[in-house]
């Protein structure tokens, strides 16, 4: 018998995007900083072999917290993709210097089986 361990690597990566151009010179600086925690796999997600990239639309207030979150681009699987959206909450980043006005934000979880 041949056992087979797979293990998963969930990122999170954080890229630079604002809505308002007007602001993306300013949110570059604030964004860059981001920190994202890698959401969990599950054990059966691991069975059915579940593989994707989520990418998600946050939007981070003034004191650097995520106030709202939302899909972009879907893994397929919708599992994949509410694990990314819990996890893209507890996402922090640089508080605004000046209190500006909220900005959105490109989150990505890559979800690979290797």
């Amino acid at each position: 018998m041949i056992t087979i361990i797979r293990s998963v690597i969930a990122l999170g990566l954080i890229a630079l995007s604002t809505i308002n151009p007007a602001s993306a010179a300013a949110a570059d600086t604030r964004l860059a900083s981001g920190e994202c925690d890698a959401p969990s796999y599950r054990n059966t997600w691991q069975d059915d072999e579940l593989q994707g990239n989520v990418k998600l639309a946050v939007l981070v207030d003034a004191k650097g917290n995520v106030q709202e979150t939302k899909v972009i681009s879907s893994s397929g699987h919708i599992a994949l993709d509410k694990a990314s959206l819990r996890a893209s909450t507890a996402c922090k980043f640089q508080p605004a210097a000046n209190g500006a006005e909220p900005v959105w934000a490109q989150v990505q979880y890559k979800w690979v089986l290797n």
